[in-house]
């Protein structure tokens, strides 16, 4: 499946190639077939499957890999939370999905920079912050961080919205960061390094 926001871009591709192609020759268009390739793989959007039915579990909210595993304030709370954050290169998928059920308590846009983001300081980059709420009341915060390529953050809810585990709630444009905070009754499943999958990989379970 390809996401709809990526027909535009794929078209657009598409055209530059057939012109290239067309009045330069298949040699000088190599480099534009292989841009068409990287855009479409960009906007695929594959179904996912949780590895836990239990509702309990918390799913990875983004493709990547796993680069800090730590305790954290999120922006606007005081309390200190469990903090996963993982690296989306422009290979990896970049729909993003919601960690658990809940309603979307608040979703703010902030302003910032565009360092890259595999770097801690990425944190202040542009963002989109969430905040969802479960049905007993526990608060997951999920922050949509672009990254040096990256200059759109697109959110498919809106703010009172429902949203249920694993389902898409938004994406963010080539190559970015997503943090997701938990409260510190939850048990984190994986470690710096590991590789994850939105929708799919646990990434903690309530102890």
């Amino acid at each position: 499946m390809i996401r709809p926001e990526g027909v535009k871009f794929i078209f657009a591709s598409l055209l530059l190639t057939a012109i290239v192609y067309v009045f330069a020759g298949f040699l000088f268009s190599i480099p534009f077939f292989v841009l068409t390739a990287l855009v479409i793989n960009f906007f695929r959007d594959p179904e996912r499957y949780p590895d836990s039915q239990n509702e309990d579990d918390i799913l990875s909210p983004a493709d990547g890999r796993v680069f800090i595993v730590d305790e954290s304030k999120p922006e606007g709370l005081d309390s200190v939370f469990k903090r996963v954050a993982i690296f989306m290169s422009p290979l990896d998928v970049h729909v993003n999905r919601a960690p658990s059920s809940g309603v979307i308590k608040e979703l703010d846009s902030r302003s910032g920079g565009f360092e890259r983001a595999f770097l801690e300081k990425s944190e202040k980059n542009a963002r989109l912050i969430w905040k969802i709420s479960d049905r007993d009341g526990n608060t997951f915060v999920l922050v949509q961080i672009a990254g040096a390529i990256a200059r759109r953050i697109k959110a498919f809810k809106k703010k009172g919205d429902e949203v249920k585990r694993g389902e898409r709630i938004g994406m963010i444009y080539f190559g970015s960061r997503v943090d997701i905070y938990l409260p510190k009754n939850y048990n984190i499943k994986v470690k710096i390094g590991d590789r994850v999958y939105s929708g799919k990989t646990v990434l903690a379970s309530r102890s």
